[in-house]
């Protein structure tokens, strides 16, 4: 892979050449200002750091004095935290997203393989025939359809009309999916026949003709419709190159691929269209906040039929195109394999896959996968790719492939010019970057640009830069016909922006820490019971833990400050924050798994049957009438709970995050009455709303009673829930005539009539009764052998206190957690599993797909236990002709992330 240079001098060299955009070996002030001002700085911040780093006063700054103004720390002085953390992200240059997107697909392909070798796939299901109904056209569209109707076969005219349907409507009214999935059959049988080969060779058109290549555009329809209304429609004299990258992160894909394909159906010649990275089935299924986002627009607007439909025109796409046998043109870059030539291009299989494994040993593979996520770097050699995928290529790897193909120079695109421009030279001018989405993502604040080849100056070429008008301001832009500075409009766009995308990265940046603040809250939670770890952290440790404990380089102590977290004390209250913001389901099934969950913890440890002492004994290992954190988790682990080892650790965080709390300089601790009130109460909560409405009254007023009155030998109790803790046992013991630490349910019932103020309790108005409190002592003995122990008695009288629906949520975030983080793989094991593309599977499907998740994890990450999966998937089915049904994919998008502090729903993942 070329000579190895230390990881230091290859990141400074790295950072350098992200200064010097023109590839001189020096930093000019205007390159300097470019770069620093896309990371905040003012204009003065600027130019002083400028002065600092050009120490010859030259009005540059080269390799020299660069790497001395970062070595000797000159680059930080005087920003401030805050400037030194946006200066660090500025550099970094690790693409994060397409990072995680290998480990994300390693995960997805080891799901479909245990449910291929475990056999998995049940009976068969029937797929439900479709007919043309009456009052539909030939394609089965009906009349009253208010979208927009193609006209076949499609014609130049009609691809047109498309085009202009969604410059004025944009995905307001989409075509039906008979129309989508009749252009979707029609452009793979074109395609694959007019570019049967992964290299196409194609030339700018003759006599007058040019030809257009288009770079990323990432579903900003804007950006196309800005690029074909200014340069105009594709036609034989009018050809398009878009150069992969069509979709994912936006939210208009659909609508740009349906108009590349009707163009390409309308006339072969008029377009030429590439695969990039993103049109791969596995980076379409993550979300748009991690990099993928088409899936998702694809089963909101088509469902998953269409979807596939989809996938499969992506599979006949091109890899690479050679125009006029001089300019090569690819998504990502140049590739490892040594001495490569088009001709070896030619032979990968590429119409087996939208992309290979991203870990695949095979070499034609690897090759496949360099073509789409390759990067040039500037020094020498061949390297590994910061993105997991592909590799990083030096100007002699270009040289060496230009000389030996003939060519005079490549085109890729795939990454975003560092200087925010739409365009880059690099390697002697021989490897161009265009890059055509321009304010990427809505917040990138950069311009987009496309290069245009014209027969009469070909090889030079032109560059236009834009920066796209909001799609509603599009349609009186295009209204002004030829009177349209598209130049000015741009700039003025882009200036306009400048604020707005700056507040909109803030904001993206930390709704995408909250995320993972979610999804890593297990580690979060073991690390603080590993530690035993008190209710306050100083900032600075909170941060270093948040560091070490999460994914990808955030502003932590920027995020803290701007939450509002820290007090006076620079402390942060741990479990407050954690707890702040969650992650639930809005599925009807899940809440009832959820209830079901409570009681099986509950009932596994009163189960035991243990009297007074043994119970306490169990948690009081030590005798002194507390439980600390890592007794309890051991404790805890001993019992059939249902629940994985970070599920215990996320219960336990919660239960120790009450008032009643001790914390000694090492550890929090509880005394054992508080610990098991606590823990009753969450049972109390819901087992007991199954209960009769006269039980449930009955109960309260006795609870009350209990809490209220002084009970033999205690000192008087406060009346709120978690003062009775103490009181409880007390009576336990007073009523316990025969001292066995069991109650007989004689024993209860006499025990009971003896409390004062029993006669004012009333069951619908009617004194409580000896025959009614023998009923109560029946329903309340969970285990059936005529006797209570102390959990079963104390969980009757339990008063809902403050933190009971916490602790319920508690009980199960762990697990809604888990579910949430690999939803994306739980999708990709049901899809496959789903052969009639009805989003739903058989219960016993959906349960060996959540093995299959298991079987996935690492081997330090818990799963969900057997018992769960058999609860959830019995809890989420309904009845089907075909049996028991789990709409899966209904489910995977009932997760929304909720502020608990406003009560707000936060996001939503239903489209």
């Amino acid at each position: 892979m070329g000579e190895e240079m230390s990881e230091q001098e290859k990141s400074l060299r790295d950072c350098f050449a992200k200064f010097d955009a023109n590839g001189d070996g020096k930093i000019q002030e205007g390159e300097f200002k470019r770069l620093m001002s896309s990371g905040g700085f003012s204009s003065k911040e600027i130019k002083r750091l400028f002065k600092e780093a050009d120490t010859d006063g030259s009005g540059s700054v080269d390799w020299r004095e660069f790497l001395s103004w970062i070595i000797n720390g000159t680059a930080l002085k005087g920003m401030g935290a805050k400037g030194a953390a946006s200066f660090e992200r500025l550099l970094n240059t690790e693409t994060q997203d397409e990072a995680s997107f290998v480990e994300s697909a390693q995960m997805g392909h080891n799901v479909t393989e245990y449910l291929k070798k475990s056999g998995s796939k049940g009976k068969s299901r029937t797929r439900k025939k479709t007919t043309t109904k009456a009052g539909c056209d030939e394609f089965g569209v009906p009349a009253d359809h208010s979208g927009h109707r193609i006209q076949w076969p499609m014609t130049p005219q009609g691809a047109k009309d498309l085009l202009d349907h969604f410059l004025h409507n944009g995905s307001r009214k989409p075509l039906h999916a008979r129309h989508v999935q009749l252009i979707l059959d029609e452009f793979v049988a074109s395609y694959k026949s007019r570019h049967p080969k992964p290299v196409i060779e194609t030339e700018v058109p003759q006599p007058e003709g040019r030809l257009v290549i288009v770079g990323d555009t990432h579903g900003q329809l804007a950006d196309v419709l800005h690029i074909l209304y200014h340069l105009g429609p594709p036609s034989a004299q009018n050809r398009y190159l878009f150069n992969g990258d069509m979709v994912d992160r936006g939210s208009q894909g659909v609508e740009i691929l349906l108009i590349l394909f009707t163009f390409f159906i309308a006339d072969n010649e008029s377009i030429i269209i590439h695969r990039g990275n993103h049109e791969n089935e596995d980076m379409n299924a993550l979300h748009a906040d991690n990099g993928g986002g088409f899936e998702d627009e694809v089963m909101e607007k088509y469902g998953l039929s269409v979807y596939r439909h989809f996938i499969n025109a992506f599979k006949s796409l091109s890899l690479a195109s050679v125009i006029n046998k001089e300019i090569f043109v690819v998504h990502g870059g140049l590739t490892r394999v040594k001495n490569l030539t088009v001709d070896y291009i030619n032979t990968l299989p590429f119409q087996e896959y939208t992309a290979p494994h991203p870990m695949s040993t095979n070499v034609k593979e690897q090759l496949f996968s360099d073509l789409l996520w390759s990067d040039p770097t500037e020094y020498e050699g061949k390297y590994k790719s910061d993105r997991g995928v592909g590799i990083k290529y030096g100007p002699d790897v270009t040289t060496k492939f230009c000389s030996q193909n003939r060519l005079r120079f490549m085109v890729r695109s795939h990454q975003v010019p560092e200087d925010g421009r739409g365009f880059q030279k690099q390697h002697n001018d021989r490897c161009v970057t265009v890059f055509s989405a321009s304010n990427y993502c809505g917040d990138g604040g950069n311009f987009g640009a496309v290069i245009v080849l014209s027969a009469a100056n070909f090889p030079r070429y032109e560059v236009f830069e834009h920066f796209a008008a909001p799609l509603e301001e599009l349609p009186a832009i295009v209204a002004q016909g030829d009177a349209t500075d598209w130049n000015q409009m741009s700039t003025s766009q882009q200036r306009d922006s400048v604020e707005t995308s700056r507040a909109a990265r803030q904001e993206k940046t930390f709704e995408r820490m909250i995320i993972s603040i979610i999804e890593k809250k297990p580690q979060l939670w073991a690390y603080i019971i590993r530690n035993s770890l008190g209710q306050k952290l100083k900032a600075e440790d909170f941060v270093h833990m948040m560091e070490q404990q999460t994914d990808g380089d955030h502003p932590w102590m920027e995020a803290m400050e701007v939450w509002k977290v820290i007090d006076a004390n620079g402390d942060i209250e741990v479990t407050k924050f954690l707890n702040r913001w969650v992650v639930k389901s809005e599925s009807a099934g899940y809440s009832s798994f959820v209830n079901d969950a409570i009681k099986q913890v509950y009932e596994a440890i009163v189960a035991m049957d243990m009297d007074l002492s043994e119970t306490f004994k169990m948690f009081d290992t030590d005798g002194d009438g507390t439980v600390d954190l890592k007794e309890a988790k051991q404790v805890l682990e001993k019992f059939d709970l249902g629940l994985s080892s970070s599920q215990i650790d996320r219960l336990l965080g919660q239960l120790f995050s009450t008032s009643s709390v001790i914390t000694t300089a090492d550890k929090a601790r509880m005394s054992i009455q508080d610990f098991l009130g606590h823990f009753t109460m969450v049972y109390s909560a819901t087992n007991n709303a199954d209960l009769p409405r006269w039980v449930l009254d009955t109960l309260g007023q006795i609870g009350r009673l209990i809490v209220k009155v002084k009970a033999p030998g205690a000192p008087d109790a406060t009346p709120h829930a978690a003062a009775a803790a103490s009181d409880m046992s007390k009576l336990f013991t007073e009523i316990d005539t025969s001292g066995d630490g069991i109650l007989q349910l004689d024993e209860f019932v006499t025990g009971i009539e003896k409390l004062p103020g029993l006669e004012k309790c009333a069951v619908d108005g009617v004194p409580l009764s000896h025959a009614k409190l023998v009923e109560i002592s029946k329903i309340l003995d969970v285990t059936g052998d005529g006797t209570l122990n102390y959990l079963e008695f104390q969980q009757a009288f339990q008063l809902k206190g403050q933190g009971t629906t916490d602790l319920e949520n508690s009980l199960v975030e762990d697990l809604t957690t888990l579910l949430f983080r690999y939803r994306v793989h739980i999708r990709t094991g049901c899809q496959f599993l789903d052969e009639v593309d009805s989003c739903k599977v058989l219960c016993e499907e959906f349960g060996n797909v959540l093995r299959g998740v298991n079987n996935a994890l690492r081997s330090n990450e818990q799963g969900i236990s057997e018992s769960q999966i058999k609860h959830l998937s019995s809890a989420l089915a309904v009845e089907d002709e075909d049996g028991q049904i789990v709409a899966y994919d209904d489910f995977l998008r009932s997760f929304v992330i909720v502020d608990t502090e406003t009560r707000e729903v936060i996001k939503s993942f239903r489209g």
